[in-house]
């Protein structure tokens, strides 16, 4: 299995950090890994959420660079969802164009981990959600959930709609953003992992510190990459 969709349950919860730091990690381990992103809204002119990834991965690895073209298909600068970005410039995401991309990448490497574009269920056009094209294509899916107010539901909400798919969820991972939580919000925090996992019945198999600079937070991140990986290795 080489292929891991690694969706959010809605947009800013750091699903580019920790694509970026579990690419990383799988690297350290000697595996020829990359990272794609099939749609990025919201800005063409700054750097891309693979520039992003290719930070945190560290340095290059033993494969060499994908094409830009490969490993982020489609780029529009509207900040909104695929269909109505791609839309705004008298443009459409083209599934096949995206499974094509994909399928070169995963003959060249051992992993590909592919980021959504904001949570599941994101339209990529009218007629398709990113969640479908994930069960056409086959992959199974990682979770990020912002460990935040109001993250137990929208958690329990995205597996749902990924196990209704009959797609391998290998479990969730909750991210603390930096300048959140704390306080009087503290109980909540440490007990939504929790619940999720007893209520879903799927694997929580870590949490991500708040991370002033991403860049150096292999050492944190490295317990959910191990958890990750003997899950991985299992489904």
């Amino acid at each position: 299995m080489k292929g891991v969709f690694v969706t959010g349950t809605g947009t800013g919860v750091g699903k580019t950090v920790v694509c970026g730091l579990l690419a990383g990690f799988l690297r350290t381990r000697g595996m020829r890994v990359t990272t794609q992103k099939w749609v990025e809204t919201g800005g063409t002119d700054g750097p891309s959420d693979i520039d992003v990834h290719r930070r945190l991965m560290g340095g290059p690895g033993p494969a060499p660079e994908p094409p830009s073209a490969d490993r982020h298909p489609y780029r529009f600068s509207l900040p909104a969802s695929p269909h109505l970005a791609a839309a705004h410039e008298g443009r459409r995401v083209d599934p096949a164009v995206l499974e094509a991309a994909y399928r070169r990448l995963e003959g060249t490497h051992d992993a590909v981990l592919v980021e959504g574009a904001g949570g599941f269920l994101v339209p990529l056009s009218e007629e398709l959600l990113t969640g479908d094209l994930v069960a056409r294509i086959g992959l199974p899916v990682l979770v990020v959930a912002a460990n935040r107010l109001g993250c137990v539901n929208d958690a329990l909400l995205t597996v749902e709609a990924v196990r209704r798919r009959g797609i391998p969820l290998l479990g969730l991972v909750f991210n603390r953003l930096p300048g959140e939580g704390g306080g009087t919000r503290a109980e909540a925090q440490a007990d939504n992992p929790r619940i999720v996992a007893e209520i879903s019945r799927a694997p929580v198999l870590g949490e991500v510190p708040p991370l002033p600079d991403p860049a150096r937070g292999a050492e944190a991140f490295a317990p959910v990459g191990r958890a990750f990986l003997e899950r991985w290795r299992s489904t």
